[in-house]
């Protein structure tokens, strides 16, 4: 048996699927943007506390030039521009579209932990069949969309910044 230490390599792959539709520009989903806001900040970070470990972190071509789409050239996708649009002027095709994607998240541990949020989700149901996304419309208020628009973003904010905050108790 030997006393000389195991030397061992991490290498964390991160990637992200070309989401861009290269006709129109717009971006058909978020999920760079978000796993941006949400995973890809949090393991590096994680490495001030340890600064004698060393990580090698991958990073596809797809993924980098997407977020420098987003960060420098103003992507956008349809989950930011509803979000982004007053609630007031959301039309019913918009409402549906936030009704049944606003909720695209782990519901234990992005949705449950928001009470506010969680009761949204409750409200619209667990089913996304068109009549019944329908039928809920009927018990969203103006309010209440504004409420989903702002959570759906908040939640996907990286858990580590979320304590910082203190967002986590509203």
């Amino acid at each position: 048996m030997s006393n000389d230490p195991l030397s061992i390599a991490f290498v964390w792959h991160m990637h992200q699927p070309y989401y861009k539709d290269d006709i129109t520009g717009s971006y058909i989903l978020p999920w760079v943007r978000l796993h941006g806001i949400k995973d890809y900040y949090d393991m590096p970070a994680l490495l001030n506390d340890f600064p004698t470990i060393h990580q090698t972190f991958n990073l596809v071509p797809s993924l980098l030039k997407q977020i420098r789409d987003y960060v420098v050239d103003g992507a956008v996708d349809k989950f930011l521009e509803l979000t982004l649009k007053p609630a007031a002027e959301l039309d019913p095709e918009d409402k549906l579209f936030l009704l049944k994607n606003s909720f695209m998240a782990n519901w234990d541990t992005m949705i449950r932990p928001y009470p506010s949020y969680w009761m949204l989700l409750d409200r619209r149901g667990y089913s996304v069949s068109p009549n019944d996304l329908d039928n809920a419309t009927r018990y969203f208020t103006t309010q209440d969309y504004l409420d989903l628009q702002v959570w759906f973003n908040l939640a996907w904010f990286d858990p580590s910044l979320n304590r910082q905050t203190r967002f986590s108790k509203a």
